[in-house]
């Protein structure tokens, strides 16, 4: 994060609505205008930059992938490092003492190229997909076909099966703005959610899954394994998710996918007892949105400037309000079913090589669903700081 992000950042006045959640409650997140006054042009603004250029495709076999683990990520059994480490002095970058245990390896980070850039990847043995690059800053990814029809229709009914509740915020209770009289497109999010597991999905689906997303982002098996479960969420017309961030940039709590809080998980005062530590988001269009619905990015490839501007004087300002100003969003990618988008949402510590700051510009959202009906899965892959690389996570067991 360079210094001018730090400084927008100041006093979290850039957290806004982490995901299920308030990361730090923002009071200027909830002063809107009325709409009369939000009648500004609502055309698709800067978008041409993201358009794909004329590029020779780049193919990359899944052999010549540069892992930064000594396994290949689409390895059955995950990495075991037995090792003892003497210590636990974490502000002297010592661990505490651990044997047997998976110890995270450090992240690995895909070069994005240029805006347009396509690249052939071998996610499975034989079969190439095309990886898009729509933004460097954060690197932001297109997949398409990522999922078949029957794995899309798999996952849908898996979630229906599974029943689904009002989506939550990560830090406050939702239901007080659905309860309020304030207008359908203030409030900051509108949908339905579920989360699948591994009796929900089956063992095969799951782990081809795993398999697919490990060589998409060059993560270890082990990580992918270790993240939360799939979220799946569903939306009406109307339904739509102002920008925020899927991760927390705070310290004094420890990551929430290797902390059990009790009750308290997956609710709104999960906050109370850890952090989101999600490195990189993969989200997956499971239906063709009939109109409305796309996934955008307000503050893509912002320039330093730029980022500043936003955050100056948040109050007085509504770019964050994707039901008003969805199409003023530097990057707006339409739902495609079978369609992946990938970014991240931290940067990499460069002196350890694991999790780093959140990145401001991947602040993010869901546009109104003019008509027709939503669906997306979310697959958040976690990363623990150095000091807890060999902390397990509470969301893996042996299978």
């Amino acid at each position: 994060m360079t210094s001018t992000e730090e400084d927008a950042c100041a006093d979290n006045n850039c957290v806004l609505f982490g995901d299920d959640a308030l990361a730090v409650p923002n009071k200027a997140a909830w002063k809107y205008t009325d709409n009369e006054n939000n009648a500004e042009d609502k055309t698709n603004v800067g978008l041409d930059k993201n358009t794909a250029q004329n590029q020779d495709t780049i193919v990359i076999a899944h052999g010549n992938i540069g892992y930064s683990s000594s396994v290949s990520p689409s390895s059955d059994n995950d990495v075991i490092r037995d090792r003892t480490v003497k210590g636990n002095d974490q502000t002297s970058g010592k661990v505490a003492k651990v044997s047997n245990a998976y110890e995270f390896p450090p992240l690995t980070r895909i070069d994005p190229g240029t805006v347009g850039q396509r690249v052939d990847v071998e996610l499975e043995d034989g079969r190439f997909f095309t990886r898009i690059t729509r933004a460097v800053g954060p690197p932001i990814f297109e997949i398409p076909k990522f999922l078949s029809d029957e794995e899309c229709d798999h996952i849908i009914e898996s979630a229906k099966n599974n029943g689904l509740n009002v989506s939550n915020l990560f830090g406050a209770e939702i239901q007080d703005e659905l309860n309020s009289d304030i207008p359908l497109a203030e409030i900051s999010r509108v949908s339905e959610q579920t989360w699948l597991q591994r009796s929900h999905l089956g063992e095969d689906f799951l782990n081809r899954l795993h398999k697919r997303l490990a060589r998409l982002t060059e993560l270890d098996i082990g990580t992918i394994r270790r993240s939360e479960h799939v979220q799946v969420v569903s939306y009406v017309p109307g339904g739509h998710y102002h920008a925020h961030l899927d991760s927390i940039d705070r310290y004094d709590r420890p990551c929430c996918f290797q902390e059990r809080c009790d009750d308290k998980a997956l609710t709104p005062q999960w906050a109370d007892c850890c952090r989101l530590c999600r490195y990189i988001t993969v989200l997956y269009y499971l239906n063709d949105a009939e109109e409305g619905g796309e996934t955008a990015f307000p503050l893509a490839d912002a320039s330093d400037a730029t980022l500043a501007e936003k955050f100056e004087n948040l109050e007085e300002q509504e770019w964050y309000n994707l039901s008003y100003y969805c199409y003023n969003s530097s990057l707006v990618v339409k739902p495609v079913r079978g369609t992946a988008i990938m970014w991240y949402n931290h940067l990499k510590d460069e002196q350890t090589g694991y999790l780093g700051k959140a990145d401001q510009r991947s602040q993010h959202g869901g546009c109104d669903l003019i008509k027709g009906s939503k669906w997306i899965a979310n697959n958040w892959i976690s990363s623990p700081s150095s000091e807890d690389r060999f902390k397990p996570s509470h969301f893996y067991t042996e299978s």
